[in-house]
C-alpha cells in the first residue's frame, strides 16, 4: 500500500527549491522536441490576426549594474487600471536605512498624488522591462502606499493595453 511506504515522495528533497533546470518542449507523444520555431501572432483589438513573425529573443535589461531610471511620467490610478491588463506585481523593498528613507519618500509622494509612475529600461526609460532572456517584455507602473512608518512600493507589470475595437462606419 502507498500509505505504508510512498516511493514517490523523497522526504529529504520535498519542498526544496528547484535549481539548475532548463525548459524542455515536448510533443503530444511526450517526446522531447529539439528544434522549436516560436512565432509571435499580432492581433487587432477585435481579435483578427494582423501578422505572424518569428519571435524575438530579448536580452534582460533589468539588473543591478544597469539601474532603472524613473521616467517622471505620472498617470492617475483611476485611469491606469482601466487601460492596461496587469499580469504580475513585484514589491520593491529596502535593504538598509538609506534605501528605506528613499523608497518611503517615493511611496508617500506617489500616494499623495494618487498616481503611478511609468518605469522603463534604457537611458530615456522608454524601453520595456525584460527580466530573463527570452521572457515577455513588460511596461512597468510603480504604485506607492504608506501607513504610518510602513510603506509598500508595488511594480505593476503589463504587456497588454486595453483598446476598444474600431467601430465600422455605415
Amino acid at each position: 500500500l502507498i500509505i505504508h511506504g510512498d516511493p514517490e515522495v523523497d522526504l529529504e528533497s520535498f519542498g526544496s527549491l528547484v535549481r539548475n533546470s532548463a525548459r524542455v518542449y515536448i510533443n503530444p507523444e511526450r517526446k522531447i522536441v529539439y528544434k522549436v520555431k516560436q512565432i509571435e501572432i499580432i492581433k487587432k483589438p477585435d481579435g483578427t490576426e494582423i501578422e505572424r513573425r518569428p519571435r524575438k529573443t530579448l536580452v534582460p535589461n533589468v539588473a543591478a549594474e544597469t539601474p532603472l531610471k524613473w521616467s517622471g511620467k505620472l498617470m492617475k490610478k483611476k485611469n491606469i487600471f482601466n487601460r492596461f491588463v496587469f499580469s504580475m506585481k513585484l514589491q520593491i523593498t529596502h535593504f538598509n536605512g538609506l534605501t528605506y528613507d528613499f523608497l518611503y519618500d517615493m511611496a508617500r509622494e506617489l500616494e499623495e498624488k494618487d498616481s503611478v509612475m511609468m518605469v522603463g529600461a534604457g537611458s530615456k526609460s522608454n524601453q520595456p522591462l525584460v527580466f530573463r532572456r527570452g521572457s515577455t517584455p513588460y511596461r512597468g507602473f510603480l504604485e506607492g502606499r504608506t501607513q504610518g512608518d510602513k510603506y509598500a512600493l508595488i511594480l505593476h507589470l503589463s504587456n497588454m493595453e486595453l483598446k476598444a475595437p474600431e467601430v465600422a462606419s455605415e
